[in-house]
């Protein structure tokens, strides 16, 4: 991520002030949960999206910036509604916003941010974002319904997983892109090429952290490993496995998920399991497969710093370790 930082800096920058600047509220208490998870090291990757986007299409001045922070207020809306339904503990290293202040506050805090966001893009009147963004959000929150439907559900198929994670992470990733290619007034073929780049890339980053959570260690990932398991969550690896695993194994991973509690040594014959049929090699190799989907989609810009700067982004999705 570094180089794609070094050439929007100057962006970056400015995308900090807009967040500051647009985070209006007299309700000081806001502020310091929103604070708390938007500081946190977060990549920055949907706002990233925007603004790359946007000065691939074109985009001269910085128009793009309040749409880039408006994006991140809505993903930061999705982590701590998220962090909810999950009874999550840790995110980035740092405890949640629900373990802080409890699952109320954190639930009307994601609220204000949404509804925040769509005040602030009716204020700027872009009639085209809108309706990308009423419609991303819409298919998002059917993704976490989706999502939530499907616990522990080992009957799970891969088509109804990749719908989940489509509906879930890839929507919004693809609305960043779209968005940058709206501001950047790019044309109608120009404009769905960045949103199916978008739909790709946002598929490949799901499948990689959905591979992680079986890889990684707790410091390195920023939260539990394993966390997947214990929140009922059936990933590809899984999906995977299952189809090939014996009645026996089966049994064990069906055990695992249905105890009150799962500990690490649950955890491990599970992985074990997984690694046997080679289900995180595939699911690493579906990854990779939409990562080059994503950068056949950037063929018909113009060659620049931006397309790069897209194509080493997309490169990264699948090398990262967090």
């Amino acid at each position: 991520m570094a180089p794609v930082s070094e050439l929007i800096a100057k962006d970056l920058a400015l995308l900090e002030q807009s967040i500051e600047q647009l985070l209006t509220t007299k309700v000081a208490f806001i502020r310091e949960v929103v604070h708390h998870i938007i500081k946190s090291g977060g990549k920055r990757i949907r706002p990233v999206l925007v603004i790359l986007s946007a000065k691939m299409c074109g985009a001269q001045d910085h128009k793009h910036i309040p749409y880039a922070a408006i994006i991140e207020f809505i993903h930061t809306a999705t982590l701590l509604h998220d962090d909810v339904v999950d009874n999550a503990k840790i995110r980035r290293g740092r405890l949640t916003a629900n373990t802080i202040w409890g699952n109320e506050p954190s639930v009307l805090v994601g609220d204000f941010l949404f509804t925040k966001s769509f005040d602030l893009m009716v204020q700027i009147e872009n009639s085209e974002v809108l309706k990308v963004m009423s419609a991303a959000t819409t298919s998002l929150a059917e993704g976490e319904i989706m999502e939530l439907l499907k616990t522990s559900d080992l009957n799970t198929s891969e088509a109804e997983y990749f719908e989940v994670i489509a509906n879930k992470t890839a929507v919004l990733i693809a609305a960043a892109c779209e968005m940058g290619a709206i501001l950047g007034n790019a044309d109608a073929q120009r404009r769905n090429a960045l949103r199916q780049f978008g739909h790709h890339l946002g598929m490949a980053f799901q499948l990689k952290d959905d591979f992680l959570d079986y890889v990684s260690t707790d410091s390195t990932l920023g939260k539990n490993v394993g966390i997947d398991l214990k929140e009922g969550k059936v990933t590809l690896p899984l999906i995977h496995t299952l189809r090939h695993s014996t009645p026996e194994e089966r049994e064990i991973i069906t055990t695992a998920f249905e105890k009150p509690k799962t500990t690490k040594r649950d955890f491990q014959k599970v992985k074990k399991i997984i690694e046997k049929y080679g289900g995180l090699a595939y699911t690493e190799n579906v990854s990779k497969q939409h990562v080059d989907s994503a950068k056949e989609f950037l063929a018909l810009f113009s060659p620049s710093p931006y397309r790069d700067a897209l194509r080493d982004l997309a490169t990264y999705i699948i090398t990262r370790e967090t």
